[in-house]
């Protein structure tokens, strides 16, 4: 391998060190002067810098104009609170007109709620009812049907009984009376076999 470059005949690390050397003798020259610059210690010229201040100075005074006119400089502390306030104010407005709606919602569901069980228990009760009066009707229909029975024209009370003895008209009459002569002193006869 050949660290020499082919132009100058110089190695990359000398070359380096050359360029160290012409710094470190620049440093050297540029520290010779400053004691001089130190002892002189004349007053630097503002003359010139002065009339740059000024310019800035009214540049910035436009520009502190300008904040001084702004809305949010010339706004007070009570004039924020006050604004706070009343979004404060608009906020709680409008939960509480929101709360109210969901209030008045949930009353008008509990309503139809009730209304339901109620109807539901209204139901329950009218087939109790039902179920009672059908009941009652049905044994009181049992007790007074021979009343009724007895007063039918055309002989439909023979039918009636014979019906109800699962019998002929015949049959059930003969029934009947041998269900009579079983008390004490009466004839008996019996029908005819």
């Amino acid at each position: 391998m050949n660290d020499r470059d082919e132009d100058d005949g110089q190695t990359a690390a000398e070359r380096a060190f050359e360029a160290l050397r012409a710094e470190v003798a620049a440093m050297h020259q540029a520290l010779r002067s400053v004691p001089e610059l130190i002892l002189k210690n004349q007053p630097a010229d503002y003359t010139d810098t002065l009339g740059a201040i000024a310019k800035n100075l009214e540049i910035v005074a436009k520009f502190m104009a300008a904040i001084e006119q702004h809305p949010a400089i010339r706004t007070t502390p009570a004039h924020y609170h006050q604004a706070i306030v009343a979004a404060g104010d608009g906020l709680i407005t409008k939960s509480v007109r929101e709360l109210d709606v969901a209030k008045a919602a949930a009353v008008a569901e509990r309503r139809e709620l009730a209304a339901m069980i109620g109807t539901m228990r209204g139901r329950w009760k009218q087939w109790e009812w039902l179920g009672w009066t059908g009941m009652g009707a049905f044994f009181f229909g049992l007790l007074i049907s021979p009343m009724f029975a007895r007063v039918l024209p055309f002989g439909w009370d023979g039918h009636v009984a014979a019906f109800i003895m699962n019998s002929d008209r015949w049959g059930a009459g003969s029934a009947l009376m041998q269900a009579q002569n079983m008390e004490p002193g009466m004839c008996s006869w019996r029908p005819a076999s």
